[in-house]
């Protein structure tokens, strides 16, 4: 009874073995998203917090004049934040891509050829 499941998946393992390694490499990837995600929605929120701080310090017309010029420095920082944000994602775009077709042609040869 034991040796019974043994020949009956062994014409399974090749699509197991493959199945088992495109979880890793999918898995993989979605870390690597969140993880750009995360830093980036992290920076937004200390961004964020800080000009609340700013914004909080403001009691007269001369600081809410500082305040509003100091705006545009910060209107040009977080417009250079998300263009670097977007060439991460651009570059994770390109890596998942690659290793997804490195993954169908390693996973249709093992299929095809069977190790």
């Amino acid at each position: 009874m034991n040796d019974m499941p043994v020949p009956f998946f062994e014409p399974m393992r090749p699509a197991i073995a493959s199945l088992a390694k495109t979880n890793q490499v999918v898995i993989g990837q979605w870390e690597k998203w969140l993880t750009l995600g995360m830093s980036s929605f992290k920076a937004y929120v200390d961004l964020g917090l800080a000009q609340a701080k700013v914004a909080l310090k403001v009691t007269d017309p001369r600081s809410a004049h500082e305040f509003s010029d100091s705006q545009f420095a910060v209107l040009s920082f977080v417009g250079h934040q998300m263009m670097d944000d977007g060439r991460a994602l651009a570059e994770w775009g390109v890596d998942c891509c690659c290793q997804a077709n490195r993954l169908g042609r390693e996973n249709a040869l093992r299929i095809l050829f069977k190790d």
